[in-house]
């Protein structure tokens, strides 16, 4: 029987609190006593959970409601309901309930009319406050319905391996425990990233990082407990959205497994810990054994970061923009915003209104962003959806940020637009269909004229894991291949060899399959058909009226991505002709050519050059086809464009944009695009007349 809540005073700031009654033991009905109370005056403690499968797990609650001060002379008794709820929640309540007295607890589940979109739209609001306010925050982890005993074990060792690693910690510092968040923040990033700190302040927690490592891998429980670590990191609760804003406004914040419980600070320690032992060359063991391991856990950190120095609300969503996949998710995809709000400090800007589309949602804080100068939503690169949620396209403004993709921050680092600046206007456009318009000057640098293979086609016959596609990253996701299919692929990579006229021995070939670090066979048979295609469009340039060969350009494009020392340590300028490539693919001087001293394939280090190498090709290439612009210009753009598409630099913007003519007088924008000799600036010439283009 679903609850017949009663309304809640927004002018009082009520809220919903619930009485949870004491039971003897785990199994007996849960009962609870359901009351509003004005959230400034009230004592509680609050939940921050995964709400599970609602239809799978379900569980009940007898539920009295409470009745209002008004109602307390009327001869009718409380109401009470036998009320479902998810099991999840179910088991977080018979855990924290007492044997004798009761607890009082906020749960948004049970606290806030889900069926009221009103009631929402200010209570969502409101819980900035209701954590923040709260004495302590439960953070519950499980167990689920359906985790397995062995996952059950794993889980509770590596709740005794953060003690242990607590306890190397205090061997180190003894002040763990007394140290203000601000300090402890600072060292718990530092032991997550293993990086070195320039700031003087901070280099004490370098220090500390570099001894706890050491102290880690000398311990034999740490390092028999590092796969249940790993359970622990890929814990549904870390993938929540809401949990950046339950964990960074908790005062107190503990985090339960069963009867299990330890302080944020030892759980997201040994978390931080494994986090930098991943990428551990002094024990390649170490690295396979956190193989999977999710990082994701780094979001409670940074908001408890974010919360802590009272960042406005564009910083906050500036900050969400550029962290890197994979990402929180959330079952309503606006919440991908509303969860973020209660990260600022003061978050006015946004309302939170569940009467809205997720377009609606998208386009209003994409408008907030660009009229606050954040122009690098624009420039972003996101091809492949993260979300399970399907956001329709319809009403979703060409220039606003989609939060239900990711993509890679690849232009940030250039300056195509050079020192101009940008004044943005957004206006209702005069087509209902499209909304709004915004507005902006720029330059024309040419039209699509002959494009290559998309990198999607390409990539799909790979056998490269779709999450690694998806991410954009070689090392983000793996599975052992099959022999059946390792066979198929190696036909292939047999048969692109054939065409580009290149003799390799098959045992050369079968060798690619056998490196642990990253899928190299896989992405071996992606580069050898994305290579080809490059060719095919060099030869297609040298025999059209053109008359211009891209000399180096195609290695500008190719090497993008890469890191600066990698770049500096390779000579790109000999691989942009047809000859140049084929040394990319001769898989025995590959390295030897690549790099200025000997380095070959046989270095299995996490962090070879090699390994960079081929994360930097895959990572350049990502979501990308080659064209050649009207005016000769080659360039990477994304695998959507299409020929008689224009590329345009627009002032303020970091990297050029491929725009498509919409109607008589708009463009909608396709997204940014790599242009040859442009990526500096070279283009912008103060003298020249600047255009107006209208986005849609």
């Amino acid at each position: 029987m679903s609850i017949a809540y009663r309304p809640l005073k927004k002018q009082r700031k009520e809220i919903r609190l619930l009485d949870l009654d004491p039971a003897s033991r785990l199994e007996d009905p849960l009962q609870g006593t359901l009351r509003h109370a004005k959230l400034h005056e009230a004592h509680y403690t609050a939940l921050s959970y995964v709400w599970g499968q609602p239809v799978k797990d379900r569980s009940n609650i007898i539920i009295t409601y409470s009745k209002s001060a008004r109602q307390l002379f009327s001869s009718k008794s409380s109401s009470k309901y036998v009320h479902s709820i998810g099991s999840s929640l179910a088991a977080a309540l018979r855990h924290l309930r007492q044997k004798y007295g009761r607890i009082v607890i906020w749960t948004d589940a049970l606290c806030i009319n889900q069926a009221d979109n009103d009631e929402k739209s200010w209570q969502v609001p409101l819980m900035n406050d209701i954590y923040s306010t709260a004495k302590e925050v439960h953070a519950w982890l499980g167990p689920r319905f359906d985790d397995d005993a062995g996952l059950i074990r794993n889980m509770n060792a590596a709740f005794s391996l953060a003690d242990t690693v607590w306890g190397l910690t205090k061997q180190i510092r003894q002040d763990q425990d007394s140290l203000p968040e601000k300090d402890w923040l600072e060292a718990c990033f530092i032991v997550a990233s293993a990086g070195e700190s320039s700031n003087a302040a901070q280099r004490v927690w370098t220090v500390f990082s570099a001894e706890l490592r050491r102290a880690a891998l000398a311990n034999p429980s740490v390092q028999k407990g590092l796969v249940a670590i790993k359970h622990l990191s890929q814990n549904d609760y870390f993938a929540r959205m809401w949990i950046l804003q339950e964990t960074g406004r908790a005062v107190k914040l503990t985090f339960h497994y069963g009867s299990r419980h330890l302080s944020h600070r030892r759980i997201l320690l040994a978390l931080g810990l494994a986090n930098s032992l991943r990428s551990s060359q002094e024990n390649l063991q170490v690295v396979e054994q956190l193989q999977g391991f999710d990082s994701r856990f780094l979001g409670c950190l940074s908001a408890r970061t974010t919360c802590a120095q009272k960042r406005s609300l564009r910083d906050v969503l500036a900050g969400a923009y550029f962290i890197p996949p994979p990402l929180h998710q959330a079952t309503d995809i606006r919440d991908l915003i509303y969860a973020r709000l209660g990260l600022a400090e003061n978050p006015t800007g946004i309302d939170v209104d569940y009467k809205q589309s997720v377009a609606e949602v998208y386009n209003s804080t994409s408008r907030f962003l660009l009229l606050e100068g954040f122009l690098e939503l624009l420039v972003t690169f996101k091809p492949y959806r993260f979300q399970q949620g399907k956001l329709s396209e319809e009403g979703l403004a060409s220039w606003a940020y989609d939060w239900s993709k990711k993509g890679m921050n690849a232009f940030d680092k250039y300056t195509a637009s050079r020192d101009t600046s940008q004044k943005v206007t957004i206006a209702t456009h005069h087509d209902p269909k499209f909304k709004q318009v915004l507005t902006m000057t720029g330059v024309d640098i040419g039209k699509v004229q002959t494009t290559s293979e998309r990198f999607s086609i390409v990539v799909a016959e790979s056998g490269l894991h779709k999450g690694t596609v998806a991410l954009g990253s070689l090392r983000a996701v793996s599975e052992p291949l099959s022999d059946e299919y390792k066979e198929i692929l190696i036909q292939r990579i047999e048969y692109f060899y054939e065409e580009l006229g290149v003799d390799v021995p098959r045992s050369d070939i079968e060798s690619l399959f056998s490196y642990r670090t990253l899928p190299f066979g896989p992405f071996w048979c992606w580069w050898l058909e994305w290579v080809s295609s490059l060719i095919k469009l060099i030869e297609e340039i040298e025999s059209s009226d053109l008359g211009r060969t891209p000399s180096h350009n195609v290695a500008e494009l190719l090497f993008r991505e890469a890191p600066d020392a990698l770049q500096n340590s390779v000579n790109i300028r000999q691989y942009g002709t047809k000859a140049g490539l084929l040394t990319l693919v001769d898989y025995q001087r590959w390295s030897r050519l690549l790099l200025s001293q000997d380095e070959g394939l046989q270095n299995d280090s996490e962090n070879s050059a090699v390994v960079q190498i081929a994360e930097a090709l895959f990572r350049s290439a990502w979501g990308m086809r080659a064209v050649v612009l009207d005016t000769g210009r080659l360039g990477y753009v994304p695998e959507d464009a299409k020929e008689q598409d224009r590329v345009v630099i627009c002032h303020g913007v970091k990297a050029p944009l491929v725009i498509r003519r919409k109607t008589a007088d708009a463009y909608s924008i396709i997204g940014p695009a790599h242009v040859c000799g442009a990526m500096q600036g070279q283009l912008m010439n103060s003298r020249l007349a600047s255009d107006v283009y209208k986005l849609i």
